[in-house]
């Protein structure tokens, strides 16, 4: 793909990230040979059932789970997410009356639509502010779950800021009020080494296609004893977990992405974290006003936020965009940066004024050399503008 300025340089792989060769060479042939139903009980079945078993260790393994959790696979991050919260409405909030759920500010929009849902079954929902820094508040968090508090779900770091969020901290609150955890880890996947047997959580939920799996791919793990429901119905696949057919291709399209995310974690945290810092030290040092608001945080290795002032955000993405640079002011599927900054007290104008870049591993130094150089001409070229209308008699 080109554009006039040269070849696309693609910095918002946290919208969707380009599948990886494993990841398609692994599904190649559970598309034209073994594309039967793994639940058959002829030897086509039984020959995919015993493929499937082997390949679920690498989900196992990136997110550092143990045999005692169970794994459901899913068409997405969202389904997982409102997977996990539709099983804690039925067992919490219907059999045992706690009903009241807590969510950050930060949460995508799948979390705070099934949020909304569960408000109208008659659910009470909760916003855990953010402090300045891009995380959220424990003590206002804190002050929030009562003994009816039922779940409290975040993202283990923004996928807009990068900021990573104090898990540890919410996990021990969760445990000594009897609150059930959710992380929902799609920007973290494949960027962070963590593991889910030592955070603290109930449930993790995340999206194969951030890190370099299908679109039609994601997964919810869940501790051992919690509750967990299908959330689509209609047969016995899964163990009765999830309704509907198996689909094979993206199943070992995910393991094989999660296999390939955990062999390059080294190189997230050093390479892409330098090309990050790169980007952001030519750009701060071009562009005299331009701002860094979370480089002083903890945060995801891929991910920048610039703040230029006198650039409305809106305009300077149009021009990078003409030129073949991608990047985000969030989505359709996330809420807006501009509206999250503000959020975090950060002041409307410049919060208008920011943009947010997220690299892959497949990001190379040349191409962020050349984005250095489109974002200061694009800037320069607003502040040109800027300053014509400004003098117009």
């Amino acid at each position: 793909m080109q554009k006039e300025s040269g070849p696309v340089i693609y910095l918002d792989n946290h919208s969707a990230a380009r599948p990886c060769a494993s990841t398609l060479e692994r599904m190649k042939p559970y598309l034209f040979d073994h594309w039967g139903a793994g639940f058959a009980p002829h030897r086509m079945g039984q020959e995919l059932m015993a493929a499937l078993d082997s390949r679920y260790q690498a989900l196992y393994d990136l997110v550092g789970a143990t045999s005692d959790d169970t794994c459901v696979f899913t068409s997405s991050g969202a389904e997982a997410v409102n997977q996990a919260l539709w099983s804690v409405f039925l067992q919490s909030a219907k059999k045992e009356g706690k009903c009241h759920f807590i969510v950050s500010s930060l949460e995508d929009l799948p979390t705070l639509q099934m949020m909304h849902r569960l408000e109208e079954f008659g659910c009470f929902v909760k916003m855990a502010p953010l402090l300045p820094s891009g995380q959220i508040d424990v003590e206002a968090l804190s002050s929030l779950i009562s003994p009816r508090t039922a779940l409290v779900s975040v993202t283990m770091a923004d996928g807009l800021t990068g900021v990573l969020q104090p898990i540890e901290e919410i996990a021990q609150l969760c445990r000594e009020k009897g609150a059930l955890l959710h992380l929902e880890a799609s920007y973290a996947i494949g960027k962070l080494s963590f593991s889910f047997a030592d955070l603290g959580a109930d449930y993790l939920s995340f999206s194969g296609d951030r890190m370099h799996a299908l679109k039609s791919s994601g997964a919810l793990f869940a501790k051992a004893g919690k509750p967990l429901s299908p959330l689509i119905l209609g047969g016995s696949e899964q163990a009765g977990l999830r309704g509907g057919a198996f689909d094979i291709p993206s199943f070992m399209g995910l393991a094989a992405a999660a296999g390939q995310s955990a062999l390059f974690l080294d190189r997230m945290s050093l390479e892409t974290a330098r090309l990050r810092d790169l980007f952001e030290y030519e750009l701060l040092k071009r562009i005299p006003k331009a701002v860094s608001p979370f480089a002083d945080q903890l945060r995801l290795p891929n991910v920048s936020v610039l703040s230029f002032p006198g650039a409305h955000a809106e305009a300077l993405l149009y021009l990078l965009n003409k030129k073949g640079l991608y990047a985000s002011l969030g989505g359709p599927f996330s809420q807006s940066l501009s509206y999250l900054l503000q959020l975090m007290n950060i002041d409307a104008s410049l919060a208008e004024a920011s943009i947010s870049f997220s690299l892959s591993r497949y990001t190379t130094e040349e191409e962020i050399l050349r984005a250095i150089g489109l974002v200061a001409e694009a800037v320069s070229h607003l502040h040109t503008l800027s300053e014509q209308v400004v003098s117009c008699p």
